[in-house]
């Protein structure tokens, strides 16, 4: 068996793999076709001999008896893992005429509150506090019906600053996208992304009339909310909201209300605001991530992070002993990796950034998304004129083109994950941030160990069948 070994060491060529442990559980990546196996132990033993990873053919051979050494290399033969040839790696092609069928619309640079980790300045975008004009409402929504020609369903989401600052605006492009569907033929979806603090008996019947996904910024209970949200007065945001979410629960569907918590600098007990949103609040699901940015009193820290990870562990075995029970427990984005590991993901961009996503601003320029509202270096048109040339940078950052993605495990899980945050730090587009670098392997390792136990214990999940999924499709902010 030591020949053997040795010769399949010498004459074949071992693809790029990548292997973890997790609970007991040991995942074997075929980095390059996003395909992983849950395996013993002597799998990754032999993968890192095979790969040079340190490991020798003596060290195995002392370790493992004949017969598991070879049923493990016809393993990795039926897997594709090994080849006679060097093997040649198949890029994922570009489309550089993708058209942007997510657009976020700013309808307003103003807000009532001031939050302190807010990466659009308390609302302003760093520029003067203002609204968005009906003319350029009605410019922005011709330029994105017209330049979808070939997609049929289209999402909108207003934003801001806080959008309901802005509601005489809101309500006419809720009416004017009801026009607008009739004269395309398409179906617009529309959500708004608020801070919860505003709400009217009209606002709600807005809401249930014209089917509008609500994503409300709420970071826990009072005490974690409060502490980095707080009005613009200075009273307690989360009072505010707390009335309003509990209006909106009982007026209008639930499965299209999604909470989503930043997790700011020294916050870590996830457990406590998932439980507080699911059955203090009674949410159906909640949306969380760290505060990553250049703000230095609420980013993330390394032992933030260290400690985020640990308590975030304790959610995925949650989510999966609710499977076990017949339960849902909808936590994203963890839920909706679980789902794209488990059909096989192979991603090259992070996100649709400049791509297929889209923001307006309130004077008509085009940005790759919101985060990049405010550096006029990243201008990538204006809804007047169309697209301009920069877009094209946001077609290259694949992660092909950048240096610390390419040879990374996780680049097509991930897909180089976020560039704004790094833009925001000052960094150019094709650098990358680490912490942001770390949420994303984690998440998708824990994605792959969750989706391995539902496969292993034959637990039934479909995304398609959550309630909150259709929302989820839509909420693409």
């Amino acid at each position: 068996m030591g020949d053997t070994l040795a010769a399949v060491k010498k004459d074949k060529f071992f693809i790029d793999t990548y292997h973890f442990s997790h609970n007991g559980m040991n995942i074997l990546l075929d980095v390059n076709n996003s395909n992983f196996y849950s395996v013993e132990k002597v799998y990754c033993d032999i993968a890192d001999c095979l790969g040079n990873s340190g490991i020798t053919a003596d060290e195995i051979l002392e370790k493992y008896d004949d017969s598991e050494i070879q049923k493990v290399l016809e393993d990795f033969a039926s897997f594709g893992f090994l080849s006679d040839a060097e093997p040649q790696y198949e890029e994922i092609a570009i489309e550089r005429d993708k058209e942007v069928i997510n657009l976020v619309m700013n309808v307003s640079h103003n807000c009532n509150l001031r939050c302190k980790y807010c990466f659009a300045a308390t609302g302003s975008y760093n520029g003067e506090r203002d609204l968005m004009s009906r003319e350029m409402a009605d410019k922005t929504l011709d330029w994105f019906l017209k330049q979808a020609k070939q997609s049929k369903v289209l999402n909108l989401n207003l934003f801001g600053g806080e959008p309901l600052t802005n509601i005489p605006l809101v309500k006419y492009i809720v009416n004017r996208c009801q026009e607008l569907e009739k004269e395309y033929d398409k179906k617009i979806y529309v959500t708004i992304s608020t801070n919860g603090t505003i709400l009217n008996e009209e606002l709600v019947q807005l809401i249930k009339d014209h089917d509008i996904g609500l994503q409300i910024s709420i970071d826990g209970d009072k005490e974690i909310h409060d502490a980095n949200r707080p009005a613009a007065n200075g009273r307690s945001s989360y009072d505010m909201l707390a009335e309003n979410v509990e209006t909106l629960l009982k007026e209008v569907d639930p499965a299209g209300l999604i909470p989503r918590a930043t997790v700011a600098k020294g916050v870590t007990d996830v457990p406590r605001i998932v439980n507080h949103m699911l059955d203090d609040m009674h949410f159906k699901c909640v949306a969380l991530t760290p505060a990553l940015g250049s703000y230095e009193e609420t980013s993330y820290r390394q032992e933030d992070l260290d400690e985020y990870f640990r308590r975030y562990d304790e959610l995925a075995e949650t989510f999966l002993e609710k499977l076990r029970n017949g339960e849902e427990y909808n936590i994203y984005p963890f839920v909706s990796e679980v789902d794209a590991v488990s059909k096989g993901i192979r991603r090259v961009y992070g996100c649709g950034s400049g791509l297929g996503f889209a923001s307006v601003d309130i004077k008509g320029n085009i940005y790759p998304c919101m985060r990049f509202i405010g550096n006029n270096d990243y201008i990538i048109g204006h809804v007047e004129d169309g697209f301009n040339e920069k877009r094209q940078m946001f077609f290259d950052r694949t992660v092909y083109n950048r240096t610390e993605c390419k040879n990374c495990w996780a680049k097509h899980l991930c897909g180089g994950a976020c560039v704004a945050v790094q833009v925001e730090c000052g960094e150019p587009l094709e650098s990358y941030n680490p912490l942001v670098c770390q949420v994303a392997k984690r998440m998708a390792e824990l994605a792959m160990y969750a989706s391995s136990v539902i496969a292993k214990e034959n637990l039934n999940f479909d995304m398609r069948k959550l309630t909150v999924n259709d929302f989820i499709r839509r909420r693409f902010s």
